[in-house]
């Protein structure tokens, strides 16, 4: 499942296309606020979706003085939906209920025409609406189709009796001349007025009765209004920044020329245009690197952006796409949590990758790491980023990550580079590139249970609960981590620190033992050797 906080839709611009987006009516709007992502088990009607979208797209030119009358006339609804499940519960609707009921149905009827017009020219799948003339007949027995809403007097007899007696008696009272004629004619007004608003109120009961049979229908066309609406904004925003319709695959992602809508809009803001980007990516890892400032972070998230677009059901900002639907798109960007966690930046970043990795594990995923392992030190960093490549390598997942760390690709990664040669097209995209003669320092491997992780003596970060652990003869420079449940690197793994690497203790260097001062169990335990 797909559940993207609303942090990481502003740092990848799909809040900023949302914010461009002018949902007309409040079912339109609700489904942009409230925005819904496909599962690859619901191909089928995303396909649907993407249809729609394409063809309003396709005919957006064509139909817009359309789409503006459709637009005005959605404007002017109200969400009735509490009112129509109040009917179906067989609750009294009160006189303003019924009210914007009937103004909606009137407003739906004079849609219809209009969506019908667009229809035969878009072709629209799966999008249609009830004939709301039964329900506006309720409502309007004596079909006046006037803008208000009345209960006429021969809605019952009792009724009609009720008012002629309150109107003789308004009429007695505007000649009356004495305060005690006045008084008494006041007194039978009021008791005739609480006879009327009984008799209402059995007229309302039953007009509720008698719409709670439609309610279903009446909100399935709010939500298909909700639809329209979304729709025709989904069109506009292909047309204004150049949606395609991708090819969906199972496996494979591929962006010919993608963009950023809020890059495109801030650029153009300054003068400058976005140079499009090209990327091709398959299961397992692939690295992106560069110095920095080269445009790495927002490749990635301009991809995490248009898979996020496509299993919403948008046309992808790109000129061409392949792409696959995933059960969950992970990010892992600059730590927003730290701060509420009471973690280090680098704690915190390790402990939202072993939740991440566990959602990634679940089914065919995207999972984005932007300048992962960068709270420590460079050298680490480097080691624990090549350690974590290898193991994504073999997930079940996309793993994209950036990084300007040297040497992190191994023969068996992907890395992708920008500049001369790397798009052999000239377009400046992405290709793979194999790399030889650099071995890893870190190793993963599952391993079973718990365990520990050493922690090299005078090591500025204070893990908790750090225990010193003999190790093997061989392994008294080096050592081996081993993490519970995911450590500095990755869950139910045991990373091994080669000794021909930075991190071999010093020269008589020993082990001493660190304790977690503050309690709990912020991290999972770490020991170093």
């Amino acid at each position: 499942m797909i559940n993207i906080r609303f942090e990481e839709r502003e740092k990848i611009g799909l809040q900023y296309a949302l914010e461009t987006l002018h949902g007309c009516s409040p079912f339109g709007q609700e489904k942009i606020r409230k925005l819904r992502y496909y599962s690859p088990d619901e191909r089928e009607e995303l396909e649907t979706e993407l249809y729609n979208v394409e063809q309003a797209a396709k005919a957006a030119d064509a139909l817009k003085p359309l789409y503006d009358r459709i637009g005005l006339m959605l404007c002017q609804m109200k969400d009735i939906r509490g009112s129509l499940r109040r009917c179906q519960a067989l609750e009294v609707p009160d006189h303003v209920e019924l009210f914007e009921i009937k103004v909606y149905l009137q407003r739906l009827e004079s849609l219809i025409p209009l969506f019908r017009q667009v229809c035969e020219t878009t072709h629209f799948k799966a999008l249609a609406f009830h004939d709301p003339a039964q329900a506006l007949e309720i409502l309007d027995p004596d079909k006046t189709r006037s803008r208000g809403f009345y209960i006429p007097d021969n809605a019952t007899p009792k009724l009609r009796e009720i008012r002629a007696a309150k109107k003789q008696i308004e009429e007695q009272l505007h000649h009356a001349q004495t305060d005690a004629e006045k008084e008494e004619l006041r007194s039978r007004r009021t008791r005739v007025c609480a006879e009327e608003d009984s008799e209402e109120t059995k007229v309302r009961r039953s007009m509720g009765q008698a719409l709670a049979p439609l309610a279903g229908d009446l909100l399935e066309d709010a939500d298909t209004a909700g639809r329209l609406d979304f729709i025709i904004q989904k069109a506009l925003f292909a047309v204004r920044y150049g949606g395609v319709r991708p090819e969906i695959t199972e496996t494979e992602l591929e962006l010919t020329d993608m963009i950023n809508p809020e890059l495109c809009d801030l650029l153009e803001q300054k003068g400058r245009s976005f140079v499009p980007v090209s990327i091709r990516l398959e299961q397992g890892a692939t690295v992106i690197t560069g110095a920095n400032m080269g445009g790495k972070s927002v490749v990635m998230k301009t991809v995490a952006l248009n898979v996020l677009l496509l299993q919403a059901g948008f046309l992808v900002c790109a000129k061409k796409a392949r792409m696959p639907l995933f059960y969950s798109v992970k990010m892992l960007f600059d730590d927003l949590q730290s701060i509420q966690s009471g973690l280090s930046g680098f704690g915190s970043e390790i402990v939202q990758f072993q939740k991440a990795l566990e959602e990634v594990e679940q089914g065919y995923s995207l999972f984005l790491l932007d300048e992962f392992a960068r709270g420590t030190n460079p050298d680490e960093g480097a080691v624990i980023v090549q350690a974590v490549t290898k193991y994504l390598n073999e997930v079940n997942a996309i793993s994209l990550l950036t990084t300007h760390y040297d040497k992190v690709a191994l023969s068996d990664h992907r890395t992708a580079g920008r500049g001369s040669g790397a798009d052999p097209a000239g377009a400046g995209g992405y290709r793979r590139r194999r790399h030889s003669g650099h071995r890893t320092a870190h190793e993963l491997r599952p391993v079973p249970g718990g365990g520990e992780v050493r922690l090299p003596q005078r090591r500025p970060e204070h893990l908790p609960d750090a225990v010193a652990e003999a190790g093997d003869p061989r392994e008294d420079r080096a050592g081996v981590l081993r993490c519970r449940r995911l450590s500095a690197v990755v869950g139910r793994c045991c990373v091994r620190v080669d000794p021909a690497e930075r991190y071999a203790l010093p020269e008589g260097g020993e082990m001493e033992r660190m304790t977690n001062k503050g309690g709990g169990d912020t991290l999972p335990p770490l020991m170093y050797s």
